[in-house]
């Protein structure tokens, strides 16, 4: 668990703890929902907080995938833990009012329940159960923005609720400063996005069989962003406005980036049908920690079909004095959706340390552990295994690779699922 992590849980649990001596008089009952109501409003403002995506925090978390991945488990613990204050009902009978606004906070925080414990499911379930209707990202996307309305209005109903302690207690004024981090977490992603964002437009768009390959120039201030990043992407063109992150396939260094983005999806496909020359793009990033600097010296890159897009721009940038040796495997179906061959083919002739296989599964059969410790110049055994690409290729060849003996030190990868 990352550093990062330890301190969401950390500071959720401590408000918890919090809760104990504040409600001490009260019954087990009353202490255990409000230990609960504490904990799931505390997560709830590391959530908007995380949801800033602010640089300095992505560290601690080792890279923005895993930030949103503790978000989801926040989320799903916050729903638990919302519940539990629901159904064990708090008694506060005979205690003092905070003040005259407490009938008002009582019915804030209950429509606030109804509201919330629907749009937090609606963010954890992805598909309808028992079907195959999955829940469109762009519906999912409108419908979570309205949860940070939604603790405000929790914010209100814990503020002015009677309740067994004042607002002296160490736990009130805990949440207040909670209060205010997660108010102004939803402030700024709703009224301040374009201070991280920069302006492209689109010089080149080539319609590749295995992918949209979009090359685009800064009309100010470029992104700051390393090879193997990735950024968030939308086009200012109707249909087109909803942010999506992809990794970046390469970045100049006169400000032309470019994006190679297979159409999978809706947006995908729309994105290949719609995206022209002259376009304006909004883009920010650069995100993640998915960089071979941070490796060792033995290296295999493992890319399976448009999972190349990171290595593309890594190995567009090494000059061969990294002192790391590096061997790429790039997976297709075949041979047609194969994109960069010219970067890594002119890489492996012109470099000493990198060298590349192309596995065509058509031709070559499907890709497994043994042909992948064959093909490659660098012992997996003791290296790093780099990997992007579908997960279940992944396991698969973590799998067969410590079968062989040949298990790798370490194997990094990057999680794309944001929702």
């Amino acid at each position: 668990m990352s550093a990062g992590a330890v301190l969401v849980w950390s500071l959720m649990g401590f408000a918890g703890l919090l809760a104990i001596p504040a409600v001490s008089h009260t019954n087990a009952g009353t202490t255990f929902s409000l230990m609960a109501s504490s904990m799931a409003f505390t997560g709830m403002a590391l959530a908007l907080f995380m949801a800033t995506r602010p640089p300095f925090v992505e560290r601690l978390f080792g890279g923005l995938d895993r930030i949103y991945q503790t978000h989801r488990r926040v989320g799903i613990t916050v729903l638990v833990l919302i519940l539990v204050h629901y159904f064990i009902t708090p008694d506060f009978k005979g205690l003092s009012l905070t003040g005259g606004l407490n009938k008002l906070a009582a019915q804030a925080g209950e429509y606030a329940f109804y509201a919330l414990v629907g749009l937090l499911v609606l963010s954890i379930v992805k598909i309808i159960p028992k079907t195959k209707i999955e829940i469109p990202y762009h519906f999912w996307r409108l419908t979570h923005r309205f949860i940070g309305l939604l603790f405000i209005m929790v914010a209100f109903h814990q503020t002015f609720i009677k309740r067994p302690y004042d607002g002296t207690a160490m736990l009130a004024t805990y949440l207040n400063i909670f209060a205010m981090i997660g108010t102004l977490s939803y402030i700024y992603t709703q009224l301040f996005p374009w201070l991280r964002t920069r302006t492209y437009e689109v010089f080149d768009v080539t319609r590749h069989e295995g992918a949209t390959i979009i090359s685009a120039r800064a009309v100010r201030r470029p992104l700051r962003a390393k090879p193997g990043q990735f950024g968030f992407f939308r086009v200012n063109k109707p249909g087109l406005r909803e942010p999506h992150p992809f990794t970046i396939a390469g970045m100049d260094d006169d400000g032309v980036v470019r994006f190679a983005i297979k159409p999978l999806g809706d947006y995908t496909k729309a994105l290949r049908d719609g995206i022209a020359i002259g376009d304006r793009l909004k883009l920010e990033g650069g995100y993640g920690h998915f960089n071979h600097r941070r490796g060792g010296k033995k290296q295999i890159w493992l890319a399976g079909g448009i999972g190349v897009t990171p290595f593309l721009a890594m190995a567009g940038r090494l000059k061969g004095d990294e002192g790391q040796d590096i061997h790429l495997v790039y997976c297709v179906r075949d041979r047609s959706e194969a994109i960069g061959l010219d970067t890594f083919e002119t890489q492996a002739e012109k470099l000493s340390n990198f060298s590349f296989t192309l596995h065509d599964s058509k031709t070559d059969g499907r890709l497994d552990a043994a042909k992948l410790a064959a093909s490659s110049a660098v012992d997996p055994t003791g290296a790093d295994l780099w990997f992007c690409g579908p997960p279940l290729l992944r396991k698969a060849i973590e799998k067969g690779l410590k079968d062989l003996g040949k298990k790798p030190k370490r194997v990094e990868f990057e999680q794309f699922e944001f929702r």
